[in-house]
């Protein structure tokens, strides 16, 4: 396919199903994606030249040609290592309990693009991304023209898509999931922001945003709006070093986020207690989603949503409301499943301190893993710190659609028996491994899936296809998750 032809994907009476819809726009961005173009961020390569990448400009090149204008939106940026998905939902279910019209942006998706898309309390409709999808196509092929900057990647055209979605439904409230680091992420293009919203910081993503805290701090701080308002969770003195420097060079606001006490969590979700740095108290406090980190997680959204003037009521209710996909997500039915794409230090640990929570005879985790992602710490913190001496560990490879090559499974095995797993399978086919989790499953066991969102998000087929959640508008389809 040539640059030219992607209008074309899109060519024809627009009376396709909502599945089918987001079939031929996943087909569009993933032709995006295989066409060449410049790396996205200025890097330093060999003998420390500074090979000069697009940054924003592709992406307010794409904004402009489309005559986009966010004029009369309020912009909320959330970016972050660990926990800004669960906390931008949080943000944008309040608004939406509010009565504001607010959409959102998500990456990745799991098991449907739809995903990505968020409009006013559900995915948003398939007709609505076509029309997008149809403008951008046309943007994209002009751009491919222009050699000096190329065509659009998959992400930028991704979050276009969403920019018109929001226009056309005429959002007040526009709530961003940034994809990687801060400041040449393509999020960072839309503003000015009205709060900027920094999640907890470590280590991820070390080829590209630096190999210290510091550094990645440093860039994810990137986002913080000259003359805006920024909250931050609790960080590491490392990293607030890092976004106190840029807040004060940018004349910013800076807010703590309150604190999570109290906290009481079961496999129905979290209760709490939140202390707001100005004295005022909310007591049992909920939300859905399993784990202590989601308490904080919690927090820092209704710090936010008190900056945005939001009320109490309004705010319990987005938080209960909110919840993500293969974020510690316990399944429906028996031998019980739960699905996770922990894959940093950080998660690992979200998900290790929750499974210690859960009484089983045993655990038989189905794992996968991205190749760059911290393989070792999780293989470490689930068969030598978390391991029961019965648990057995069936590894793959995440599915042939992820963005970047798996991890071999002999590699990850091996760095399982060297923590000290015992019973270790390796598998080529993901749906083979949890097969064979899903039959040795007793009914005291626990079948767990982990080192990949998109190993999580392939086998969450089992119980909602892509079909169901387009045309249920969720991910959490109601005759499933009755």
């Amino acid at each position: 396919m040539q640059p030219s032809d992607l209008p074309t994907l899109f060519a024809g009476p627009e009376t396709a199903s909502p599945a089918e819809t987001y079939r031929r726009v996943g087909v569009f961005l993933n032709a995006l994606a295989a066409f060449p173009k410049k790396s996205w961020r200025p890097r330093i390569i060999s003998r420390g030249v500074r090979a000069e990448g697009p940054g924003l400009d592709r992406m307010r090149r794409l904004l402009d040609r489309l005559g986009m204008s966010f004029r009369g939106r309020s912009v909320v940026h959330v970016a972050g290592t660990s926990g800004k998905g669960s906390t931008a939902l949080m943000i944008a279910e309040s608004l939406h309990a509010a009565g504001r019209r607010t959409a959102a942006f998500f990456s990745p998706h799991v098991t449907s693009l739809s995903e990505r898309f968020w409009m006013c309390g559900r995915v948003a409709g398939a007709d609505l991304v076509g029309r997008a999808a149809r403008r951008v196509a046309g943007v994209a092929a002009e751009m491919a023209g222009d050699v000096e900057i190329g065509p659009p990647s998959y992400f930028e055209s991704a979050l276009a898509l969403l920019l018109l979605c929001a226009e056309e439904g005429a959002c007040e409230f526009i709530v961003l999931e940034a994809g990687l680091g801060g400041t040449y992420d393509a999020t960072n293009a839309v503003a000015p922001g009205v709060l900027d919203v920094l999640t907890s910081i470590g280590l991820d993503h070390t080829d590209l945003l630096g190999d210290t805290v510091e550094q990645i701090a440093r860039d994810k701080a990137g986002i913080i709006t000259p003359g805006g308002g920024v909250i931050t969770a609790a960080l590491v003195p490392e990293a607030m070093g890092e976004v106190q420097a840029a807040a004060a060079a940018r004349a910013a606001a800076l807010h703590a986020s309150p604190e999570a006490e109290a906290v009481v969590c079961g496999e129905d979700g979290c209760r709490f207690t939140l202390h707001f740095r100005d004295g005022i108290h909310w007591e049992g406090v909920r939300t859905r989603m399993m784990g202590a980190h989601q308490a904080a997680n919690a927090a820092l959204a209704a710090g936010a949503c008190r900056l945005l003037g939001l009320e109490e009521g309004d705010i319990r209710a987005g938080l209960w409301e909110a919840r993500l996909p293969c974020r510690i997500e316990r399944m429906p039915g028996d031998p019980p499943v739960i699905l996770d794409g922990a894959h940093n230090r950080a998660k690992i640990r979200a998900l290790t301190d929750t499974l210690g929570r859960i009484p089983a005879d045993r655990r038989l985790f189905v794992l996968g893993a991205i190749g760059d992602k911290d393989y070792a710490a999780l293989a470490w913190e689930l068969a030598g710190e978390l391991a029961g001496p019965a648990d057995r560990y069936f590894v793959t490879l995440p599915p042939g659609d992820a963005p970047r090559p798996g991890l071999s499974p002999k590699k990850f095995a091996r760095a399982l028996r060297e923590a000290g797993a015992r019973e270790v399978e390796e598998f080529v086919d993901p749906w083979q491994a949890f097969g064979r989790a899903i039959e040795e499953a007793g009914e005291s066991d626990l079948v767990v899936v982990a080192g990949s969102l998109f190993l999580a998000g392939e086998l969450r087929k089992r119980w909602v296809s892509e079909e169901q959640i387009a045309w249920a508008g969720s991910a959490f389809h109601p005759e499933v998750w009755k």
